[in-house]
């Protein structure tokens, strides 16, 4: 019974290293802003900021949130993940958006998240990754991007013939 209060750490967002550009220009002194928001815990948008450097790199560090959210009963870990563009003229451009489930990390996620180079020349576009390894079984997330993943895409389309779309 006392399980339900006891707080663990919810791993919201894993470490961020990317790279922005136009037309596979390096675009620096951009500003970015990361959010997150865990469902059925926090009622707004929780944002951190960072500035592309002199060759459009970026990063964010890793973001867990310690709740008793997950102990209770019924409750699901979901979080929404977002990563924008703060300002200028690409404003609320999305470099990333989706919303994860667990209170773990999703590798397919994570590795995504740690080469997220982007270029605003990109359209943005919603990606299917799917999750063979999460616990209650096969899941499925939706990525909206501007950037891409050349080989991690192969992977997703052969995973796809697997587990049908």
């Amino acid at each position: 019974m006392f399980s339900m209060f006891k707080k663990v750490d919810v791993e919201v967002f894993p470490e961020v290293v990317g790279s922005l550009a136009h037309d596979s220009k390096p675009l620096a002194g951009i500003k970015l802003k990361r959010g997150y928001k865990y469902s059925g815990v926090m009622e707004d948008i929780e944002w951190d900021y960072t500035t592309t450097d002199d060759e459009g790199k970026f990063s964010f560090p890793e973001i867990i949130y310690r709740t008793n959210h997950p102990n209770k009963p019924f409750a699901e870990t979901r979080v929404a993940q977002a990563i924008k563009v703060a300002e200028g003229d690409y404003t609320d451009t999305f470099l990333w958006s989706t919303v994860t489930r667990g209170e773990k990390h999703i590798s397919y996620l994570v590795e995504r998240l740690a080469q997220l180079d982007c270029d605003l020349a990109n359209e943005a576009i919603s990606q299917e990754i799917i999750d063979e390894e999460f616990p209650s079984g096969v899941v499925r997330y939706q990525v909206f991007s501007i950037c891409s993943w050349p080989e991690l895409e192969k992977l997703e389309i052969e995973k796809q013939k697997k587990f049908g779309e």
